[in-house]
């Protein structure tokens, strides 16, 4: 019945997303069961980021993004929460979160290519990052698209890789 139990237990912390916009969450937990859950979450995102680095979620879609544009978040989130981590404009600029500032990022065109009719890699540029969005249309309905993909953001003192999904459209 342990067996079960513990794997059925960390499949449902991988599932939920644990959005670090609220202290809250990351209470202390008493029981055993619960902080072996915890210690499991802890180190597979160990796994996944090295760094422990995470982008902060974008608090609202400012203006500059109008019409069309492209929202990604992190693979463990639900597209509907609405919690994104990168915006695009599907042009020429984009936007991240770093430690509760918006760092705007401009894409180099020469380094961004369309690798076949459904992926693609864009290179976005700012001052002291250089962010590769790599991703893969899942989905397209008319104008809308549902995407997967990786977000590899590289700075002074960070390297490292996201897993990520999206949507974007007019």
């Amino acid at each position: 019945m342990k067996k079960l139990v513990l794997p059925l237990l960390a499949l449902l912390v991988l599932t939920n997303c644990a959005g670090n916009d609220s202290a809250s969450e990351d209470t202390p937990k008493a029981s055993t069961a619960k902080t072996k859950t915890s210690n499991t979450k802890k180190a597979k995102a160990a796994a996944a980021n090295p760094s422990g680095f995470k982008l902060d979620f974008i608090k609202s879609i400012p203006g500059s993004i109008d019409g069309c544009g492209e929202f990604f978040t992190y693979d463990t989130c639900k597209l509907t929460e609405e919690k994104y981590i990168f915006l695009s404009d599907m042009g020429d600029m984009a936007i991240i979160r770093i430690k509760g500032k918006d760092i705007t990022l401009k894409k180099n065109t020469r380094e961004s290519k369309q690798l076949n009719a459904i992926s693609s890699v864009e290179v976005y540029y700012a001052v002291g990052y250089k962010v590769v969005l790599r991703k893969k249309e899942v989905k397209v309905a008319d104008e809308f698209y549902e995407y997967s993909g990786t977000l590899q953001i590289t700075g002074k003192k960070i390297k490292t890789t996201f897993k990520v999904r999206g949507e974007g459209g007019c």
